[in-house]
């Protein structure tokens, strides 16, 4: 399960969303028998004394980890009153509901089609959504006729493969297919786990072999999972994927910045 901070983060994202603006308390965090594991786990993560002391520390780490990817911290926090107000209601909303269907199977394509949402609100270009099962486009022939669009001249489905390896393709805005670059996200609907990375990635990697414009390392394979990422979940190796999380989903403060050094 995600470390106590992002526990953390999702609980103060269900209470919100119960109400834009709520004092939440020691008291908010603790069950009937005042035991929390969540709380302790929070205190020790933290390295905190009290409950307060821990939140505090809690709020200003996550600031640095949404600061890191561009983003706020979707709500404010004072911690003079323990009150924290709703400041983007939309990915709040997002993360309690991927956190109620995390690691459910059948909710895999679920999860697939919130996260291309959320990724239309982030980025330029264009998106596809081409995992399985699919609205259209259920046939072999019709997948790869699709995807030939995409500079895909080479059959992406050969036997019994549903999608290839392909959930979601994003072509950022730049050069003319075929040869334009592709970012390959696969979907992961449960718990950061690198052996599952691994293995999408094999399999996604065969089919940008069958591209026709491009050479499969100029494209980026990144896997995304109904989970957290920070430095400290990740191997001190290098990766040949872009791990992301549900917080790599958040509204950016600027669509762009443009540095002249």
């Amino acid at each position: 399960m995600p470390p106590a901070l992002f526990n953390f983060f999702e609980t103060i994202a269900e209470e919100l969303s119960l109400s834009d603006s709520r004092v939440i308390t020691r008291e908010d965090l603790v069950g009937e028998d005042e035991q929390s594991a969540l709380l302790d786990d929070l205190k020790r993560e933290m390295k905190a004394s009290s409950a307060e002391e821990a939140m505090r520390f809690a709020v200003k780490k996550l600031r640095y980890h949404f600061k890191a990817k561009g983003a706020r911290v979707p709500f404010d926090y004072d911690p003079a009153t323990g009150r924290f107000t709703a400041k983007d209601h939309g990915f709040l909303a997002f993360v309690k509901d991927m956190r109620s269907i995390r690691s459910i199977g059948k909710r895999s394509r679920d999860f697939e089609c919130s996260v291309a949402k959320r990724l239309g609100e982030r980025l330029t270009g264009t998106i596809h959504r081409v995992g399985h099962p699919r609205d259209t486009k259920k046939e072999a022939a019709e997948f790869n006729a699709y995807m030939k669009k995409l500079g895909f001249r080479r059959p992406i489905l050969r036997g019994r493969e549903k999608d290839g390896g392909f959930d979601i393709l994003w072509l950022p805005p730049i050069g003319t297919i075929p040869h334009r670059p592709i970012v390959c996200v696969q979907c992961k609907n449960g718990v950061f786990d690198m052996e599952a990375a691994d293995a999408s990635c094999g399999s996604g990697s065969r089919s940008l072999g069958q591209h026709v414009g491009l050479q499969v390392s100029v494209h980026v394979p990144c896997v995304l999972f109904n989970d957290y990422i920070c430095p400290e979940r990740l191997t001190k190796k290098k990766l040949n994927f872009v791990p992301l999380g549900l917080t790599d989903l958040s509204g950016l403060i600027r669509n762009i910045s443009i540095d002249f050094i």
